[in-house]
């Protein structure tokens, strides 16, 4: 449930309701009146939901964005290619680098800068990406399940991906 104020009436409404910004302002269930629960007598209010603020999580397992960014870099790193921006927080396959070292990423395949968007062939050159390494962890665990149907052959196995957790500090020359 989720608490709304239109008007001065503070009304209670499904959650179901709330995600698309839709209030039933005095709304009666039609239970009353012979028909599911579930639907309403009173028209339907649009109105902006007063939400609590929740505190942002910062160890969510994937980074957050918020919008387009004026700088980033497309870079190529353990295997994949991630957008990267300042300020913002990775996990990629195990790097060989300590938890509290600092890197650069000179593999760069595009830089978004002041507007201008610059693509390499294959890499551009003199632009780096330095980052500081914060933690060594391992991924969500991955069940292998084997089997070979009629021959009573079963095995199950489990596997978590070493990765690294890094936080770009600087992008540019």
């Amino acid at each position: 449930m989720m608490i709304l104020s239109v008007q001065g009436v503070v009304a209670q409404q499904p959650a179901r309701h709330a995600a698309k910004g839709v209030a039933h302002v005095g709304a009666v269930p039609m239970a009353a009146f012979g028909r599911p629960k579930n639907q309403f007598v009173q028209n339907v209010v649009r109105c902006k939901a007063a939400e609590v603020e929740s505190t942002p999580v910062t160890n969510s397992p994937n980074p957050s964005y918020e919008g387009v960014a004026d700088t980033y870099a497309v870079v190529d790193i353990g295997g994949h290619q991630l957008i990267v921006e300042e300020g913002r927080w990775y996990s990629v396959n195990r790097l060989e680098a300590e938890p509290g070292s600092k890197i650069q990423l000179g593999r760069v395949l595009a830089l978004k800068s002041a507007g201008e968007f610059k693509v390499g062939k294959p890499y551009l050159e003199g632009i780096t990406v330095e980052a500081e390494i914060m933690e060594e962890m391992k991924g969500p665990k991955v069940t292998v399940y084997k089997m070979k149907p009629k021959k009573h052959y079963r095995r199950t196995n489990g596997h978590r991906q070493p990765l690294t957790k890094f936080l770009v500090t600087k992008i540019g020359q």
